[in-house]
């Protein structure tokens, strides 16, 4: 491919390329920024719009909360007597220990001869109170809660906005935040204006060791061979044209997502999706990444197992929920969900995706007629030049799948097999890491080429290597090469500050519910909806208050509070729970441990256009939008009991012999 015509057709190819990201920037200067109008009015509407449906339904100060059914005052009856039933209950504390009473599995659906259902929800009832979520509010004075309050949302604010104070970056701001919550606890406890704080307990390790595994296994993916599995999986992300490289990323989010993890499906392609915009020399690569986490955020909701509130949820409920029947409740509300943000996302980043188009008319006709633009063929053309300049004959001799390339897909799969059956998937993912660590190193000390210690004089010719000798001018045999090790080399890249945000928000965010600050504002926003919170017209001011909550004090620790607060929740409530407290991670930045993967990951490589102000401008509009449509469908078509079968309160339940319902039931 050397010949002159095809030579000025690449440079012509480039230069077309290079103008059109020269006018894009252009275009996105700072002299042609946004009126705010235009930037925020879109999420002001979707504000506005949500608190007018619940006006509309509950009224202005909550006069039109319907009174509770005979059904719901049943429910709460039987609901107060298991309550009082548990605690009269006699236990065995030693038992308790020996049995170990944090763990809970296996143990909820014990024979006759253990207890049965009385034992369990015993058990239960302990776990949710001890472990789960100790109420230690009333030894807090007021000045204590205020203090703590203060300090956390002076912290959540330079954790959103960090470019607005000192260059610290996040990882040290919530280190920062966690010692200095630390330091204030131990001045107020020495005071007596609140308890005495464990912050070793409030860490939870699981999602460290979990993103520990996960980055130690993405970095040996892509660092052990050029052309492996990791290029390969960046290959078939990328498209010429932007809006299907978009809807590619946006696919694959989606049912990775479900199917594994969303934090890991982030953490393993926010370089990828990066490494795509650079290579296409985008503009503005804000619209990709937002392809990846809103579409992570969505598509996790889809099963128990695609984020660590759903997995919290199923193993806290009071009832069995199957992993069909969660799929079946969840599969209509998040596929509405991913249609707006698919439509929404396309709309609000037309001009990105659609480069060239005079609206939104023109974009439709674009995505359903395979229509282009005299910009977007100029793309492609450019793209596919580039694509026959750098093809090298070695590639497409070696184009077929090396040893080691099987190798890394087998313990790929394997990975996929064991966290599916159910294996702890942090232990799965930090011995996948460790597999795949042992494997490099042999492979670079037995396989790789050694890198060539020869020197070489101005002509070219080679020098022959140097002896030394020592002071009685014998020959000093060379030492032999000492190896580089994994410690030097692919162990620094993993990314210990995204452990230190996730410890200090951890601390913070413990701190905070210990005041009890967030239980009080669900119980004063809830009022009358508290025993009918899944009821419409209640569930759609239930599923705004969960989502303000998920991003105020993180979606974990609300699940943890409502566990302990509404111990007998049916199925079809946990489902509305799951669904709102998942959505909820699109609407700020620190709505979800995802976003902030994906802002830390871009960050690392030099792209910081995933920012607070940048992500909340459209985050809040699509969040607002799918958490409502979701909620609606939900709410229509579920298929999860709304009563609770081991509390014998479904119709047609026969309640077991000795067991006395409610004397007003």
């Amino acid at each position: 491919m050397s010949s002159p015509l095809y030579s000025d057709d690449v440079e012509c190819s480039r230069a077309a390329a290079s103008s059109e990201a020269a006018d894009m920037r252009q275009r996105q200067s700072p002299n042609n920024k946004p009126s705010f109008l235009r930037k925020w009015g879109p999420a002001l509407v979707a504000v506005a719009g949500a608190l007018a449906v619940n006006a509309a339904l509950l009224g202005p100060t909550g006069s039109r909360i319907p009174a509770l059914s005979p059904k719901q005052l049943h429910a709460r009856e039987l609901r107060e007597e298991r309550t009082r039933a548990v605690l009269d209950m006699e236990w065995d504390h030693a038992a308790d220990l020996k049995r170990g009473i944090s763990n809970m599995h296996g143990s909820r659906n014990l024979s006759e001869a253990e207890g049965g259902v009385m034992e369990y929800t015993r058990r239960r009832h302990r776990y949710l109170g001890e472990y789960v979520h100790v109420d230690v509010s009333d030894q807090f004075t007021l000045f204590g809660k205020i203090t703590i309050s203060l300090i956390y949302f002076a912290f959540w604010v330079f954790l959103m906005f960090p470019n607005w104070f000192l260059p610290i970056g996040r990882p040290g701001i919530a280190l920062g935040g966690g010692l200095s919550m630390v330091v204030v606890r131990y001045v107020l406890f020495l005071t007596g204006q609140g308890p005495v704080f464990d912050a070793a307990k409030v860490i939870i390790l699981e999602p460290l060791f979990l993103l520990f595994g996960l980055m130690l296994t993405t970095i040996y993916l892509e660092k052990m061979e050029r052309g492996g599995l990791f290029d390969r999986l960046r290959d078939s992300l990328d498209d010429p044209v932007n809006w299907k490289r978009s809807a590619k990323i946006m696919a694959m989010s989606t049912i990775g997502s479900a199917a594994v993890m969303n934090d890991s499906v982030v953490l393993i392609f926010s370089g990828v999706v990066v490494d795509l915009c650079v290579r296409h020399k985008v503009a503005n690569s804000l619209p990709y990444l937002l392809s990846l986490a809103t579409t992570a955020n969505t598509g996790s909701a889809l099963t128990m197992t695609g984020n660590p509130q759903n997995i919290l949820i199923v193993s806290l409920a009071y009832d069995d929920i199957s992993w069909t029947e969660f799929f079946s409740n969840m599969v209509l509300p998040v596929t509405a969900a991913s249609i707006i943000n698919f439509v929404m996302l396309f709309m609000y980043y037309s001009g990105e995706l659609f480069p060239g188009s005079s609206g939104l008319l023109e974009c439709v006709g674009i995505v359903f007629s395979g229509n282009r633009t005299p910009e977007m063929l100029a793309q492609e053309h450019a793209y596919h030049a580039r694509n026959v300049a750098k093809v090298d004959p070695e590639e497409v001799q070696s184009s077929g799948w090396s040893i080691w390339s099987k190798i890394q897909i087998v313990i790929t799969t394997s990975f996929l097999i064991c966290f599916g059956v159910g294996l702890d998937v942090c232990v799965t993912s930090i011995c996948a890491g460790a597999i795949l660590m042992v494997l490099a190193a042999w492979k670079r000390q037995h396989y790789d080429p050694k890198p060539e210690m020869v020197e070489y004089d101005a002509e070219g010719n080679t020098l022959p290597p140097k002896k030394m000798y020592d002071m009685d001018g014998n020959e000093i045999e060379p030492e032999e090469e000492e190896l580089v090790t994994e410690s030097e080399t692919t162990l620094t890249e993993v990314d210990y500050g995204l452990l230190m945000l996730f410890i200090g928000q951890f601390i913070l965010i413990g701190s905070f519910d210990d005041t009890g600050v967030p239980q009080a504002f669900f119980n004063l926003a809830m009022g009358g909806c508290a025993d009918q919170m899944t009821a419409v017209p209640c569930v759609y001011w239930f599923v705004l208050v969960i989502t303000i909550l998920s991003n105020v004090a993180s979606n974990v620790p609300v699940v943890q509070m409502l566990a302990a607060t509404f111990p007998f929740a049916t199925p079809y409530d946990w489902m509305q729970v799951s669904f709102s407290a998942t959505i909820a991670g699109n609407l700020t930045m620190l709505g979800s441990a995802a976003n902030m993967i994906v802002a830390f990951q871009a960050a690392k490589v030099g792209d910081r256009t995933f920012t607070s102000e940048r992500h909340a401008p459209f985050g809040i509009p699509s969040t607002l939008l799918s958490l409502y449509a979701g909620t609606f469908l939900l709410s229509m078509v579920h298929f999860s009991p709304e009563c609770s079968v081991k509390l014998y309160q479904c119709e047609g339940q026969v309640a077991p012999e000795g067991w006395e319902a409610p004397e007003n039931a």
